[in-house]
Formats: structure tokens, C-alpha cells, sequence
């Protein structure tokens, strides 16, 4: 796949569904801005609510960036990433993932996690995708959810 340069926008939205899981849009979205020529722009794409991710649906990280960097369309990333979670219940996973709280990040992310997000925003959506979607408009000038 092409790299991504997010300066021009964010990555997908935290909500948006590939492989039917959330989250996964926009974890692509990071690692092909991760890849040769792309640029992060300040996200992160293997660490955070990435790990999460990648616990509940069992899925390398590394390995998952080898696909996006190797397939040349989304659509056989997604193969992939299906190919590796059709066991799963992953209306389950997305319903822990949505309303997955930011006073359960892991102490060893504590001060990742509040250094990359204001306090006033951490106040204001304790649900971390809902806090997403607010850091994304507050560095992209985008409405607000």
C-alpha cells in the first residue's frame, strides 16, 4: 500500500469498522503512515490503544505492518487481518473496545497517555475513542463530536 502522510488529515475515525473490528481503519491508516515516505505526524502506530487491539484479536503488530506494507490494496490487508480473526466474537471485542475507559490504561502507558492528550480532554471523554475523535478535531480544526 501507498504510505500515508498525516499532516494532511487524520487517520480514520477510532469507530470506523475494517475486518468488521473497530479501531482497524485507523490502525492501517497509522501503519501505512509508519511506512518508507509516510509521515506519523505525531501519532503512534504499534503502541497504546494499538496494543489493545492487538490483545484482543491476537494479531502481531509487526506482522500486521509487513501485510500493509507488502499488499498493494486495502482490500487484501483486510483479507488478512479477516483471515486471522474469523474465530473470534468480534462483536464482543468492538463492544470492550468502545467502551474501553481511560483509568484502565496500563500504568506503564500512564505518562505516554497523558503526555500525548490534555488533561481538559481526558476530563471530558473518559471513553478513549470518544477521546480520539476529540484530539483528532482538536489538531485538525474538524467539528467536534
Amino acid at each position: 500500500m501507498t504510505p500515508l502522510n498525516l499532516h494532511l488529515a487524520p487517520p480514520r475515525g477510532p469507530r470506523e469498522r475494517l475486518a468488521g473490528l473497530v479501531f482497524t481503519a485507523r490502525l492501517v491508516d497509522k501503519l501505512r503512515a509508519s511506512l518508507p515516505g509516510g509521515e506519523l505526524n505525531g501519532y503512534v502506530a504499534t503502541t497504546g490503544f494499538s496494543e489493545l487491539w492487538a490483545y484482543y484479536t491476537n494479531v502481531d503488530l509487526a506482522q500486521l505492518r509487513d501485510a500493509v506494507a507488502a499488499f498493494a490494496s486495502e482490500t487484501d490487508v483486510e483479507r488478512w487481518i479477516d483471515e486471522r480473526t474469523s474465530e473470534l466474537d468480534k462483536e464482543r471485542i468492538n463492544e470492550r473496545m468502545e467502551r474501553f475507559d481511560s483509568s484502565r490504561t496500563p500504568d506503564e502507558l500512564r505518562a505516554q497517555f497523558e503526555r500525548f492528550y490534555p488533561a481538559e480532554l481526558r476530563e471530558r471523554y473518559p471513553i478513549v475513542l470518544d477521546l480520539l475523535e476529540a484530539d483528532d478535531a482538536r489538531l485538525y480544526a474538524l467539528d467536534a463530536p
